[in-house]
């Protein structure tokens, strides 16, 4: 499987993941479900991490820096990996 593949299976599945967070929160799922929207603020709260060392160190490497700034946000280090790349 190719890198862009695989990146794009990631994001796929985050964008599940904040589907299925969200709605666990609220329907109020039971069980080991209920565990989502926490997941979800924990992973929510590493993004922000990762935005800031965008902000911070890779800013300059995009054309688009606040829209790249929001799919970090959404997507994490399978958004982050290309500026990393070219930060090489």
């Amino acid at each position: 499987m190719s890198t862009n593949m695989w990146i794009t299976t990631n994001k796929i599945s985050t964008v599940l993941f904040w589907f299925l967070a969200a709605t666990s929160y609220v329907q109020e799922w039971t069980g080991f479900l209920s565990y989502l929207p926490l997941v979800a603020l924990v992973v929510a709260a590493v993004h922000v991490l990762e935005v800031i060392f965008f902000w911070v160190s890779l800013k300059d490497n995009s054309n688009e820096p606040k829209k790249d700034a929001l799919f970090i946000m959404i997507f994490g280090i399978f958004h982050l990996q290309r500026f990393m790349k070219k930060a090489d």
